[in-house]
């Protein structure tokens, strides 16, 4: 859709305020500059709404470019006037914060300036990076006619203009080959090692210097890690064609407060491929949990009544963390019948669930081709048969499991 390349800047419904009265702060003049269509030799004209009617078609663009190579642009802009309108397609630099595509980098097509009333063409504007152009965001604008606006304090801005922006980039060489996010159960009293798998393809060794980065948590549930607990061993630097791994201890302490923390590993990473103030790529993000094995089992108590032929139980030991012992979850489970003595119980069934996705991000669970699984829960059943009327009660020890839910299910006859 082709709009109107003033309408963002001009207020088309305020006339100028009359020559020799003071400027509001905001209120912008139209600068139509001697030479252009409008202006007389010698001469300006400050009238907020007299400026050429030109209209174009997407006024911001963007592309990517590596060094030495180049990109293109194609600008479109319609006459909306009733007559022919000589155009002067220039390049305009930031004065500001951007750094500047340089007037050399840029060639545009300048044949047929004459656009007739009511018609349109497209300008190329081809960007050329050189070799040793450094990485960054760069931009410009490419004026298609001398006219300007201006705001009080503020530099004159075109008003035919279309803002082109290039990304000057290479391609990486140094990349993270594990997860750039751990989720971990730790046991109070013991340690976890994460291995973190830098690949460098470049011709170049690059410094490694890693370093744990925590902060108090903003959640008033959640603990603090402290810098005490981490240990981490890493070579000095990642060498041209080679991996290097980091090896991040955390030493859950024993009398660590039970909760969810988390840390940062800033691998200290420089990578020749990419702009240096983006280091969000080279950061790896551990959240763990410390637990505690109880010393107590858990216990609840139900009601059997005398038409109940047997009694199940249901145990689903769910992990949303990877335990850090790798050991399975298991259960101790005791029944108590309302005599006080221990009844016979069997395991009937121990059932694997989990699920399965084609769309996770990897760092959610373990990969395999194009799926990513996780959620996996255990399910153990124990049963009862033939129990006596009255309160009864079950004793639940749980081993490596942080969490887990249970069932209860009479079956009558």
């Amino acid at each position: 859709m082709i709009t109107p390349a003033a309408a963002a800047h001009v207020p088309l419904e305020n006339s100028a305020p009359v020559q020799g009265e003071p400027v509001a702060a905001d209120e912008p003049v139209t600068t139509v500059s001697a030479g252009s269509s409008q202006a007389s030799a010698g001469s300006s004209q400050t009238n907020a709404t007299n400026y050429t009617h030109l209209y174009l078609d997407d006024q911001y663009q963007y592309g990517e470019v590596k060094p030495g190579n180049s990109t293109t642009f194609n600008i479109t802009v319609a006459n909306g006037e009733d007559h022919a309108v000589e155009l002067s397609p220039h390049v305009v630099l930031p004065q500001l914060e951007a750094h500047p595509i340089q007037d050399a980098w840029i060639t545009i097509e300048d044949a047929n300036t004459t656009l007739g009333a009511n018609a349109e063409r497209t300008f190329t504007v081809t960007v050329s990076v050189p070799e040793d152009t450094e990485l960054g965001d760069y931009q410009a604008a490419i004026a298609l006619t001398e006219e300007t606006i201006s705001y009080p304090a503020r530099p004159p801005q075109p008003i035919h203009a279309a803002t082109i922006s290039v990304e000057v980039y290479q391609e990486p060489t140094v990349t993270i080959q594990s997860p750039s996010y751990y989720s971990t159960s730790i046991q109070a009293g013991s340690d976890y090692t994460y291995e973190v798998v830098v690949e460098n393809t470049g011709e170049n060794a690059v410094p490694l210097n890693p370093s744990i980065e925590t902060e108090e948590s903003r959640y008033r549930d959640q603990a603090t890690a402290q810098r005490s607990w981490f240990d981490i061993e890493a070579p000095s630097e990642v060498a041209a064609g080679e991996n290097a791994t980091v090896e991040i201890t955390v030493n859950a302490p024993s009398d660590a407060s039970v909760g969810d923390y988390d840390a940062m590993v800033d691998l200290g990473l420089k990578d020749p491929g990419r702009q240096d103030q983006s280091d969000y790529w080279q950061q790896v993000d551990l959240g763990f949990q410390i637990w505690e094995q109880p010393e107590d089992p858990f216990v609840t108590d139900f009601q059997v009544g005398d038409e109940v032929e047997n009694v199940t139980l249901t145990l689903s030991a769910s992990q949303y963390r990877e335990m850090a012992n790798d050991r399975p979850a298991s259960f101790d489970v005791t029944f108590v019948a309302p005599n006080g003595t221990v009844a016979d119980h069997q395991r009937a069934q121990v059932t694997n669930r989990g699920s399965v996705s084609l769309t996770s991000a990897a760092s959610r669970g373990e990969t395999q081709g194009p799926y990513t699984s996780g959620n996996e829960a255990k399910q153990f059943v124990y049963g009862v048969d033939d129990p006596s009327a009255g309160e009864w009660t079950v004793q639940i020890m749980p081993h490596n499991t942080t969490d887990f839910s249970y069932e209860i299910v009479r079956n009558e006859s």
